[in-house]
């Protein structure tokens, strides 16, 4: 099991994993994100102070998360996801770290982080890694929360 930036080669097999449990577990969530980067995922996260990373076990691609700049001294923290049979592992913990520890790197001084309401254990692993919930908003029949941790 590693972490591993992104490369050429995996964005087929992340896209797949990112839309297939998008379309499964939140396909009335839709409406609420754009899709636009998922067709060029290196293209998206190749600025001097983004990346995309995969978890990667014996070659299979089981879980992602992208930084994206979003001002000089803000991150957004995006597609934090893990495939179903490898959750509740530690995985994404092992991500969440991986994203906060580029973030120090880059000298980000806080790292943003968007999830809707269904999405409880997306929201569970931010209250573990010191995310403050900040804002609240009801769109369409459903909550997104804004989640900030000082980096």
């Amino acid at each position: 099991m590693r972490v591993r930036a992104l490369m050429n080669d995996d964005t087929e097999k992340a896209r797949e994993l990112i839309l297939s449990i998008l379309t499964a577990e939140y396909p009335f969530d839709k409406s609420a994100y754009s899709d636009s980067d998922l067709y060029d995922l290196p293209g998206t996260y190749s600025g001097p102070r983004d990346s995309f990373f995969i978890l990667e076990e014996n070659g299979q691609i089981v879980g992602t998360v992208g930084i994206k700049e979003d001002s000089k001294d803000v991150a957004l923290l995006r597609r934090l996801f893990v495939d179903p049979a490898h959750r509740r592992k530690g995985y994404g913990k092992l991500l969440m770290d991986e994203a906060i520890k580029f973030c120090k790197e880059k000298a980000y001084s806080s790292l943003v982080f968007r999830t809707t309401g269904r999405m409880t254990q997306a929201i569970e692993l931010c209250n573990k890694r010191a995310f403050k919930k900040v804002e609240e908003i009801d769109l369409e029949g459903f909550q997104i929360f804004k989640f900030v941790r000082k980096i």
